[in-house]
């Protein structure tokens, strides 16, 4: 291979480990699989969104895996990739940074927060912040929300579980779609569930007994082509099939003023998304609205101070 040549093959193969393709330059500097020798550039990453599956989260880190292309990469805190290639690899790669560092979660009592279809983990980014400045070890998780079943994103989220170490029990935050997601995985509970408590659950803005609004889309193509499998689960004949929950629980419903009477799908309180009628939930602990938006009911301060207060306390 010409001086020209292998600086073209490098150049790819920079570009490919950035846009997750699975090649690296073999010892002859040509493009190979890169189960054989898998490159890194420390770069940070925009952290995952819509194609990105987290299935382990260690005190801020976590390896996720391209539901795409099938290859996994370790992140740290500040979304850098450090390592990417198999899932063993990347799980090798962190076990050597948790030993080299001395890796300790922030506590035992893990709080997991998931997000709804079609969004990501940022609208948690403040309640994320004050659940782990008040003593919790708090992640919120990212999976591929559009592009699976919400029983696919059960297993998942079952799986990630067992992957936990250093929690004694876990508590979860959910938005919208992310509480059906949450009550499948824990009427299917798995290894996990022997060595690990779950503490409170608390969903926002959840459409407990489906959306009205995916009802009257679910057979619109462009409704199925965005939202997927997932988005057709939410229509209310298909989400009455979702198991309800065994675990302590509390429902934030958003009653957002502004749509409150110009709402094209609902005629009572709703969120702009889900009615307020559509989040309730038979056995919850307690119950609370909040007027906010669908979108924005994460970064509304009633919001966030509701979720520190139920789960200590079990009530708002």
């Amino acid at each position: 291979m010409t001086p020209r040549s292998r600086a073209i093959a490098a150049a790819a193969a920079v570009l490919c480990a950035g846009a997750g393709a699975a090649y690296a330059l073999d010892a002859r500097g040509t493009l190979a699989d890169w189960r054989d020798a898998p490159p890194n550039l420390e770069v940070r990453t925009l952290g995952g969104f819509q194609f990105w599956q987290d299935r382990q989260v260690f005190a801020g880190w976590k390896i996720q895996t391209n539901v795409i292309t099938g290859h996994s990469r370790l992140l740290d805190p500040d979304d850098r990739r450090h390592a990417w290639g198999s899932f063993d690899q990347c799980r090798n790669q962190f076990q050597a940074i948790v030993e080299e560092k001395g890796l300790q979660p922030r506590s035992d009592h893990l709080v997991l927060l998931i997000h709804g279809i079609a969004s990501s983990r940022k609208p948690f980014d403040e309640i994320e912040k004050r659940l782990n400045d008040v003593g919790y070890d708090a992640v919120a998780i990212r999976y591929p929300s559009t592009r699976r079943s919400i029983d696919e994103h059960a297993v998942a989220l079952s799986a990630l579980l067992d992957s936990v170490e250093g929690a004694k029990t876990v508590s979860f935050v959910t938005h919208s779609m992310g509480g059906l997601v949450l009550r499948m995985a824990l009427a299917r509970p798995g290894p996990w569930a022997n060595r690990i408590d779950v503490g409170r659950v608390l969903m926002i803005a959840p459409p407990s007994t489906g959306s009205a609004i995916a009802g009257r889309l679910k057979d619109n193509s462009s409704f199925k082509a965005v939202f997927g499998e997932a988005g057709q689960q939410l229509a209310p004949e298909n989400a009455q099939d979702i198991p309800a929950l065994d675990h302590p629980f509390g429902i934030i419903a958003g009653d957002w003023s502004w749509t409150r009477d110009h709402h094209p799908f609902h005629g009572g309180p709703n969120d702009g998304a889900v009615a307020v009628s559509e989040t309730a939930l038979s056995g919850a602990a307690g119950t609370l609205t909040v007027d906010a938006p669908h979108n924005g009911i994460l970064q509304a301060s009633e919001t966030i101070a509701a979720t520190v207060r139920f789960l200590r306390t079990g009530r708002f």
